[in-house]
């Protein structure tokens, strides 16, 4: 419009347009409003997306750490397991060795005293057979058998 048709309008008409205006420009102050916040999300998201990625290579290398940290573990786990290992592999060769050194003391005593028996046992025969001539023992089993099979103690059993 122009001055002069503004010049033309009547008070209301005036006020109309005057209010209509005040209208348009709180939607427009409103409208930027949206748009600075919307403006502001995009740029706190920016920034956001740059500390993220600076976080993810920062957690990386907290995983790499934890990952060396690890294998560490690891290693002294296997160096303590191959101690302890080779630890029983000598204590189980010292305790063969002990075992068989009493095997063989038991062996040597067992050999001694079956040594002595032996001797003993030829010191009782020789002593024996310097005193008396050798006697009869006994009656014969075998005759003894007989007997009970003639006197059919035996025979009613059914094993003659």
């Amino acid at each position: 419009m122009t001055d002069r048709e503004l010049r033309r309008l009547r008070r209301d008409d005036l006020l109309q347009i005057l209010i209509d205006q005040q209208r348009q420009n709180d939607e427009m102050a409103e409208a930027l409003k949206r748009a600075q916040a919307e403006l502001q999300d995009k740029r706190i998201a920016i920034e956001e997306s740059g500390s993220v990625a600076e976080a993810a290579i920062r957690l990386n290398g907290v995983f790499e750490a934890a990952q060396a940290a690890a294998d560490e573990y690891t290693a002294q786990c296997r160096s303590r397991a191959d101690a302890l290992q080779a630890q029983a592999q000598s204590e189980a060769d010292k305790a063969k060795r002990l075992a068989d050194d009493v095997v063989a003391s038991a062996r040597r005593e067992a050999d001694r005293i079956l040594a002595d028996a032996r001797a003993q046992a030829q010191k009782l025969l020789s002593e024996a057979g310097n005193r008396s001539e050798p006697t009869e023992v006994g009656p014969d089993p075998q005759e003894a058998d007989d007997g009970k099979r003639r006197h059919g103690l035996l025979w009613r059993k059914g094993r003659a």
